[in-house]
């Protein structure tokens, strides 16, 4: 028995290492694989709160989601309400989070791309400890790759809305994109298919309570979300450089952008 346990350990650490090894990183270095979902657990309409293990649970409320063979659909139509959200809930702090999605072809006017992963604490403020957006035409915000902090009291005015990184995107539809966010105390890198963000602010170095995924109003598919726990790359000092010379250069600035009115 004690030899099945002892082999049992080994093949699930293993598990982790080769988890660990396959995220392609470039500032944190992964931890424990806190899950790995492929859309095991249910969620969509009706469906408040599911499980994805003991630490970590899911829910898709906002938008229509429907399953299919090997990812989860979402969609929209008008005046049903917010945009596609999934959530992940659980506490954490400093994680890599991978995520394969893509974006569909456009057919109605109103139809946008849009994918973003916003991570939040409630407790602390309504809004987002940090949003990560790869939003290639919808108009709730700029086009671009962005990195935002915005945090409102509960009567939802804002205290801060900060736009920390702003860069072009370049995208594909139909295609399956990685998008990859490393959260590591202050620091922030975000990354999909040679698009990258960044930033450092002590506004992100909080804990979190959960982290969602926003879509756009056309359909749009998630495949698989991997989190990690993670830490700083020893030689990010020496890789930084290189890695962010990749990016135009960008200074955090208020964020002031307006909703365009439609006439």
């Amino acid at each position: 028995m004690k030899s099945i346990a002892l082999s049992i350990c080994f093949l699930l650490s293993f598990c982790n290492y080769l988890s660990a090894e396959e995220v392609k990183s470039l500032m944190a270095k992964p931890g424990k694989l806190l899950f790995d979902d492929q859309g095991e657990a249910k969620r969509g309409k009706g469906v408040k709160l599911s499980k994805i293990n003991e630490n970590w649970n899911v829910r898709a409320n906002m938008g229509i989601w429907e399953k299919k063979d090997g990812f989860y659909q979402s969609s929209w139509k008008p005046g049903i309400g917010h945009t596609p959200v999934m959530a992940y809930l659980s506490n954490f702090k400093n994680v890599i989070i991978e995520v394969t999605f893509r974006y569909n072809e456009m057919k109605e006017d109103w139809h946008t791309h849009c994918f973003r992963i916003a991570l939040d604490n409630r407790k602390l403020y309504t809004g987002h400890i940090l949003s990560a957006w790869a939003n290639p035409n919808n108009d709730f915000i700029e086009k671009g790759f962005l990195l935002q902090h915005i945090s409102k009291n509960k009567d939802k005015s804002i205290i801060a809305d900060i736009l920390f990184d702003k860069q072009a995107i370049k995208y594909e539809v139909g295609k399956w994109h990685t998008a990859i966010l490393e959260v590591v105390d202050n620091k922030a890198l975000f990354h999909m298919d040679g698009n990258l963000a960044y930033t450092e602010s002590d506004r992100i170095n909080v804990e979190k309570s959960h982290f969602s995924l926003t879509l756009g109003k056309t359909l749009h598919d998630v495949k698989r979300v991997r989190v990690w726990d993670a830490k700083l790359k020893s030689n990010w000092q020496d890789t930084k450089k290189e890695i962010l010379s990749k990016r135009v250069d960008f200074k955090a600035q208020p964020h002031t952008y307006k909703k365009p009115v439609k006439k």
